[in-house]
């Protein structure tokens, strides 16, 4: 599949795959920890020959360790072989379970008779494997490993049960009860020695496989719960590219946070750089980028401290938008105050650019109000919330109409007024300072000519004049 191809989906399972190998690392590096130490405490509590038997059985823990860390040559991402799942498993549960009843040759250990190692709570040793296997973060090698060991267990315990000389019965103790105590205690100590009991095998298995299946319910959850987080973080972090971190939150917490394609009147901004081209002529391509990532970087605060949305990043400009994706009172309001911050935060820049020598940068902002369509779109596998109409067209032309007039920001009256009727009047006023009304003029694609509100360039020795601008 090409990386184009690739789902989110995908791409979780190979992360999930990863993840998958690192345990399958860390278990064997545990795994060697532990033999190792295992090994140094035999060798004090074991005399003679007796510990070769013992450091046998740990170096055949080792081999399965180290098939384990084939990797399959079918995936890209690194991830054990899928025959390894299945068989080292049931290998390593195959050789604890020949460790636990099967004698020491060198050893002197004659009155332990087998059916007694069944009974001296060795099957404990399992459940250490099956703990180990949730390092996989694999729900299904950590059940198949419990499994694993079931079978293991049951088949010695029923070999050694069918054995010549040993009493195999699923209940024991039946007719004691007429015993003597004393006699009693004798007689299960004789039957422990000599029998095996179905009961206590159906206990042991009853425990072990209860044990498996909460393990990998465990690790199933804790697999759900990083797969929900993750898609949670993704989501917030698509949100962050286009809303302010407190509208993300609010977001993040709806269930649908975009709602269905919808129409509503908002304030659309475009800010475009004057003379990029020229500009970019005289700087190395690794300059141009830096200053544009600045200029992107400044007036996204902007748009983000007066609740806006960025929508898009439009090469050397952008183009951000107010009341969406939820309207507010506010949102002409708030459109005013960032184009005015915008400039200030300009001034500001070009007034440090012009300490360090380099050239100033003048930007052209078109700002209007009007109605809008809003939702997703864009194909299966990639979507993109999206602002469209004639509202969105004529933002953009007078963006473009303040090369013409030699202004910073053009507002349309539309969005003059609807800040009016929204906002006090002595805020209105301190809103609309340096702005002045120009003629009608006509719009690309309208009729009508359009009533506009142009805010002429400052020269660079003006100070800003928001407290904005100069935190920048």
């Amino acid at each position: 599949m090409s990386q184009t191809g690739r789902t989110a989906a995908d791409r979780m399972a190979d992360a999930f795959a990863a993840e998958e190998w690192k345990g399958v690392r860390l278990a064997f590096r545990l795994r060697l920890i532990a033999l190792a130490l295992t090994a140094m405490f035999l060798r004090i509590l074991t005399p003679g020959l007796e510990v070769l038997y013992t450091y046998a059985l740990l170096l055949g823990f080792v081999v399965i360790g180290l098939l384990s860390l084939i990797r399959d040559p079918a995936r890209s991402a690194p991830s054990p072989a899928r025959w390894t799942r299945w068989l080292l498993p049931f290998a390593d549960l195959a050789l604890v379970t020949f460790a636990v009843i099967q004698p020491n040759p060198f050893g002197r250990e004659e009155w332990l008779t087998l059916p007694l190692r069944l009974g001296l709570d060795n099957a404990l040793w399992l459940l250490l494997f099956v703990a180990l296997a949730t390092l996989t973060y694999s729900p299904r090698q950590v059940l198949w490993t419990g499994i694993s060991a079931a079978i293991c267990w049951t088949a010695a315990t029923l070999w050694i049960g069918n054995l010549p000389g040993v009493a195999f019965a699923f209940r024991f103790g039946q007719g004691w009860e007429a015993l003597p105590p004393e006699q009693q205690a004798v007689a299960v100590s004789s039957y422990f020695a000599h029998g095996v009991s179905g009961t206590l095998l159906a206990k042991q298995m009853f425990v072990l496989l209860v044990v498996s299946g909460i393990l990998a319910a465990a690790v199933q959850r804790s697999r759900s719960l990083v797969l929900r987080q993750a898609r949670i973080e993704g989501e917030r972090a698509q949100l962050a590219r286009y809303f302010s971190a407190n509208m993300v939150e609010q977001l993040a917490d709806a269930d649908r946070p975009l709602g269905e394609v919808h129409t509503e009147t908002v304030a659309v901004l475009f800010a475009d750089i004057v003379g990029f081209t020229g500009l970019s002529e005289t700087q190395a391509p690794e300059q141009v980028i830096g200053m544009l990532r600045e200029f992107h970087a400044r007036m996204q605060a902007v748009v983000f401290a007066h609740q806006g949305t960025l929508d898009k990043y439009l090469g050397d400009g952008l183009m951000a938008t107010f009341g969406t994706p939820r309207p507010g009172p506010r949102d002409a309001a708030n459109a005013l105050a960032a184009v005015r911050d915008m400039a200030d935060a300009l001034q500001a820049w070009n007034l440090t650019r012009q300490r360090l020598g380099a050239a100033p940068i003048r930007i052209g902002i078109g700002l209007h109000w009007g109605p809008v369509v809003l939702g997703d779109i864009g194909g299966d596998n990639r979507l993109e919330f999206a602002t469209i109409g004639d509202t969105v067209n004529v933002a953009s032309r007078l963006e473009h109409m303040t090369r013409e007039l030699d202004a910073e920001i053009v507002a349309s009256a539309a969005v003059v007024v609807a800040a009016k009727a929204a906002i006090p009047h002595a805020e209105s006023e301190r809103l609309l300072a340096g702005f002045e009304r120009a003629p009608p003029r006509p719009v690309r694609g309208r009729s009508a000519e359009l009533e506009i509100f142009v805010r002429r360039r400052m020269a660079l020795s003006d100070p800003p004049r928001s407290d904005l601008a100069s935190a920048n």
